[in-house]
């Protein structure tokens, strides 16, 4: 009865609109209902997409070799998966492989509503849609342009020729996600772009844009359902394709306006949704926050280089609040961020080499057009307004600012002298994906020293037990009896959402900084946690009550080297860990995943406790 009544009240929060209407689609999936409005229909293949300019070298001012080097990879067929993997794929390229175990997807005929998101026979979908994003489209026009070499052109337009040959529209599992379509138009239109043809009518091109768009906008209900990065992803597209056929071939296609008109209406209430007032996302993920951004520098570079009406002011509002959330937990010295949330290794604006984990490229070209500045001086991060025809006059840094800050969508920032901790608090108006209240992010001179443990997978290849990098075993958190926060329904969704009983600001006296949070848990169990910060010295103190037979409090140590441990004192390269508590104190080796489908063994500290009190750990940054 508990559990069912956890369940309702997740319904509940959910919104009964959407639940309805996600019953609604997987019944008309199931009968056959859907597939009667997406008929299969084979494209149009005519000309080639692509035009050849690498007649004359493009002036670069980057370093090419890490370009050229993935771009000849992709003349064998190899391909990096995630931004991370080199996999083989073949010439001609196999489409339906799953290069991390070696199978190709059964029946890749079938139509798309006939096709589950997780097969076990084949692994995870998302293996056979990373290279049906066409990411290596623009890769192959980069190198083009800079080599003058017409062999990538060529490839380029082979390898898309094949695709469109092997996946008519509606059919195969590259079609069953709306959100995987819109990516394919990003790219599509960006490699054009590259390419130096917006201007030209290319027919083949539009027809193709203009049949993705007749696949996105004839499910987009489901992708807004979901209150997700698929609404927004799919209403870009529809926007940025709609205005772009009108631009090439007025007047051809006429639902091309339509489409871009809904594109424009939808994306101003996703926005307007999802978006919260301090800049916090709906997904409460680091990766997807960076989707959204990449979406909205599509959605705004085509806006005005296609001479279109302005958004509205909440719009711009909206996405420049977005833009200072994600500059607040970017390391200023690194570049990087805290691993937060789901992490499926997407990375939409494809125009640089930099490492995936770097945040600089989006944060410097966003806030480049929507705000006309910089926020980091000369780099390889510049290369996207390269590569988008935005010159820059003045690449002075500006800095990402914000050192102390409590956000009312879920998370708190505070600042020591040369590090800083990201605190993950229980305020949850959307569905939270991990187990990671008051998770304790901390990093100290550009370096993660205690880390989140990210995803690795949503589906499991490894022939063993899945991995659950999303349970608050993973995080530097709490657990209750070795229960989870929040109980799991289903491989997508938690239930009894925690909620905040106190969230404090953070206060500042004598140079010293303080922020004190607390959440009761559906059993009774009230955990609050108190963090205190001078100078690089961090204090934590986990204040806990009920009747609970043992709670542990783990922390993950990024160096999977070295741990000295003696009685209470733990001994790492950049840190000294001190709990000044009755406990038992154990390292065991834990993993983490920086990157989709890549898995690192770390260190993992818990502390076990059998009964109520307070609970000091105190961090000391060597």
């Amino acid at each position: 009865m508990k559990k069912w009544l956890g369940t309702l009240r997740t319904i509940s929060q959910l919104g009964i609109s959407e639940v309805l209407y996600v019953v609604w689609y997987r019944f008309s999936l199931k009968f056959g209902i859907r597939e009667l409005f997406f008929p299969i229909e084979k494209f149009d293949l005519g000309e080639d997409l692509f035009a050849n300019s690498a007649t004359e070298a493009t002036p670069y001012l980057f370093d090419k070799s890490l370009l050229l080097a993935e771009a000849e990879d992709l003349k064998k067929g190899g391909v990096l998966y995630y931004s991370k993997h080199k996999k083989n794929i073949g010439t001609p390229v196999n489409w339906f492989l799953n290069p991390f175990n070696g199978r190709e997807y059964p029946k890749p005929e079938d139509h798309w509503t006939k096709i589950s998101d997780f097969n076990p026979d084949f692994g995870d979908i998302k293996n056979l849609w990373e290279v049906s994003r066409f990411g290596w489209m623009p890769t192959l026009a980069r190198a083009s342009r800079i080599t003058g070499d017409s062999s990538f052109p060529e490839i380029l337009n082979n390898y898309a020729r094949e695709w469109l040959i092997q996946n008519p529209l509606n059919q195969g599992p590259n079609w069953k996600c709306g959100q995987e379509a819109s990516i394919r138009v990003f790219n599509l239109l960006t490699t054009s772009l590259i390419s130096d043809q917006t201007a030209l009518e290319n027919e083949a091109l539009a027809s193709i844009v203009s049949d993705h768009l007749k696949r996105i906008q004839g499910n987009i209900r489901y992708a807004f359902a979901q209150n997700n990065n698929h609404g927004t992803s799919e209403a870009a597209a529809l926007f940025i394709g709609g205005i772009w056929l009108n631009s090439i071939a007025p007047g051809q296609y006429p639902q091309a306006r339509k489409y871009a008109l809904r594109g424009r209406f939808w994306l101003e209430k996703r926005i307007n949704k999802l978006i919260a007032e301090d800049g916090g996302f709906s997904q409460y993920s680091i990766n997807y926050h960076r989707v959204f951004l990449d979406t909205m520098i599509l959605v705004e570079f085509w806006r005005q280089k296609l001479d279109q009406l302005k958004f509205s002011p909440h719009f711009y509002f909206k996405v420049e609040k977005a833009i200072d959330w994600l500059c607040c937990f970017t390391d200023a010295k690194s570049g990087h961020a805290p691993n937060l949330g789901a992490n499926d290794g997407a990375m939409l604006l494809n125009l640089h080499n930099c490492d995936y984990r770097d945040f600089r490229p989006v944060l410097q070209t966003a806030n480049v057009i929507f705000r006309g500045n910089c926020l980091f001086g000369p780099g390889s991060w510049n290369e996207p307004l390269f590569w988008l025809g935005i010159k820059v006059p003045d690449l002075s840094e500006h800095g990402l600012g914000s050192n102390n800050r409590v956000f009312k969508s879920g998370y708190v920032k505070i600042s020591g002298e040369s590090s800083w901790a990201l605190i993950r608090t229980p305020i949850f108006r959307f569905r939270p994906s991990h187990n990671d209240v008051f998770h304790f992010d901390l990093w100290y001179r550009g370096e993660n020293v205690l880390s989140d443990s990210g995803t690795y997978s949503y589906a499991n290849d490894r022939g063993e037990p899945p991995l659950n990098l999303k349970s608050v075993h993973s995080h530097n958190t709490i657990s209750f009896n070795g229960d989870e926060q929040m109980p799991q329904i289903s491989r997508f969704l938690l239930s009894e959402w925690l909620q905040a009983d106190e969230i404090s600001e953070v206060s500042q006296a004598e140079g010293t900084l303080l922020w004190i949070g607390r959440y009761k848990t559906p059993s009774g169990y009230t955990h609050q946690r108190s963090i205190k910060v001078v100078e690089n010295v961090w204090w934590i103190d986990d204040e806990l009550e009920g009747s609970f037979q043992s709670a542990t409090i783990g922390f993950n140590f990024s160096d999977p080297n070295y741990i000295h441990k003696e009685q209470n004192i733990l001994n790492t390269k950049a840190v000294q860990i001190t709990v000044n508590s009755e406990c038992i104190i154990q390292v065991k080796k834990s993993n983490r995943s920086l990157y989709y489908l890549e898995l690192e063994e770390i260190n993992r500290m818990e502390v076990i406790v059998r009964k109520p009190g307070r609970y000091t750990t105190i961090i000391e940054l060597k």
